[in-house]
């Protein structure tokens, strides 16, 4: 059954909910340009192919409005690009529950800097990851710049995976996947349920961020942050950092800017350039361990403190 809500007795056209996450790219956690030397993401949920495999000296990723509607395109750069480019993104099995058996859509915005067009590869995974390919052609022409796809969403073996994994991807390239182009342009991407494009609606950011956050938390740490801390074992001492949505998996941790090092302090001692020893999570909780050189008092109250300014990247993408 459609998931569509039939509004069309109201006086307003039918909408579909969209499954995709940040479709107009305005969430942007890792950075408004991103220099993508290998496959990895710009926008968030967005990865884009890299430099290594496209081949030139740029593989760039950037949004702007236009100028003349206001709506937000994403723009892939190349320069002299010797293979082919895509971007893409993989919607968590959860999302696409009560859907399999049944006709699923994707549309989109698509320009680029010579006369190609589009191609587009949607494939689904099974419960072993197995993928099956469901479209991979040339979309149908809707005009004014925007192109749509149909197929059954269904799986190579008949299983469906873990909520939490990858159950689908969307794949976008431009130039019908021959070489890249030096700019290309994607906006108002919709995947949803039925047979055909209805109109694009865009979600409110404070909606779409959150949305986001499930898969990528950037904690912007100014100056200090101070985490109270606990002996955990003859040569640890552990941390809870708290996100604000529950995250998609036990995340990875790096620095976007600054030290990616933490210091502690307490019952006399002190060591600063430490890593975390563990991550894990529970709720909205993300449970860190690190190593210390000397024996944590158990009867002292301890902090951990990042030991340099910067924004933190908590990873959980698919």
């Amino acid at each position: 059954m459609s998931r569509a809500r039939d509004i069309a007795s109201h006086g307003y056209t039918s909408t579909n909910a969209n499954i995709l996450i940040n479709p107009s790219f305005t969430v942007q956690q890792r950075g408004a340009v991103i220099d993508h030397a290998t496959t990895s993401y710009g926008p968030d949920r967005w990865q884009v192919r890299g430099l290594s495999d496209v081949g030139g000296t740029m593989s760039q990723t950037s949004t702007s409005l236009d100028a003349t509607t206001g709506v937000s395109k994403l723009k892939i750069e190349h320069n002299g690009a010797t293979s082919f480019s895509v971007i893409q993104q993989k919607v968590e099995a959860v999302n696409l529950q009560g859907l399999y058996g049944s006709e699923i859509t994707f549309s989109f915005g698509y320009s680029d800097s010579g006369s190609g067009d589009p191609k587009v590869n949607l494939l689904s995974f099974d419960s072993g990851g197995t993928e099956k390919t469901l479209f991979d052609a040339v979309p149908t022409d809707l005009g004014g710049g925007r192109w749509s796809c149909t197929c059954t969403l269904s799986t190579d073996d008949g299983t469906f995976p873990d909520p939490s994994n990858r159950g689908f991807s969307v794949v976008i390239y431009p130039n019908e996947k021959n070489t890249a182009p030096d700019e290309w342009y994607v906006w108002e991407t919709k995947l949803e349920a039925g047979s055909e494009a209805t109109p694009f609606v865009a979600r409110p950011y404070g909606e779409e961020l959150a949305l986001c956050q499930r898969y990528l938390y950037n904690m912007d740490v100014g100056t200090t942050v101070i985490f109270p801390a606990t002996r955990a074992g003859t040569s640890k001492v552990s941390f809870t950092v708290t996100v604000p949505v529950v995250m998609r998996a036990a995340p990875s941790y790096s620095a976007l800017a600054g030290g990616n090092d933490f210091a502690t302090r307490g019952g006399g001692d002190q060591e600063s350039g430490l890593s975390a020893y563990s991550i894990n999570l529970s709720g909205n909780s993300i449970y860190m361990a690190t190593d210390v050189s000397f024996v944590p008092d158990s009867g002292s109250a301890y902090v951990v403190w990042v030991s340099a300014s910067g924004n933190y990247l908590f990873d959980a993408e698919l």
